[in-house]
């Protein structure tokens, strides 16, 4: 993904070496604090534009009829899946997506839970849906693994 310089009181990359040591990567610890900031407060009141964007990375569907309040979303301990996320597994060669509607997860017409999301996707097997769920987010331009979505918020 491109990126952008964004100017950082000195000072403040000087506190964040002194307190992780001289081989951190500044730059994707302020990362990752960019991100747990907007997963923390996803159901707090943005700006219109924000929401506009949300839904027009949906494409030309109306987003609360397809996917309910824009501000709403599933709640998987850390991490928040805002309506409008899309939820991938492949399984036996076989590619299922599922999507966050209306605070749940929607695969099929049937509400699951991430675990039993990935059950149901892998014929009723034992699975670990941290480690094969992929997620896409509103906004996001590619998926990301689950469980590196919550390494994100948990460093």
């Amino acid at each position: 993904m491109p990126s952008i310089a964004i100017p950082i009181d000195a000072e403040l990359i000087g506190e964040m070496f002194l307190r992780a040591g001289p081989k951190a990567d500044i730059s994707d610890w302020m990362e990752n604090i960019v991100r747990d900031y907007l997963e923390r407060t996803a159901n707090d009141d943005w700006s219109d534009a924000y929401y506009a964007y949300r839904e027009s990375q949906v494409g030309a569907v109306d987003f609360a009829a397809e996917f309910g309040d824009p501000k709403g979303g599933y709640h998987w301990a850390p991490l928040f899946l805002p309506n409008g996320t899309f939820i991938r597994m492949e399984y036996k060669k076989e590619i299922s997506n599922a999507a966050v509607k209306n605070n749940k997860i929607d695969f099929n017409g049937k509400n699951y839970s991430p675990s039993e999301l990935a059950r149901a996707i892998a014929s009723d097997t034992s699975r670990n849906a941290w480690r094969d769920l992929l997620i896409k987010r509103p906004g996001d331009t590619d998926w990301c693994l689950a469980d590196d979505l919550r390494r994100r918020m948990t460093k």
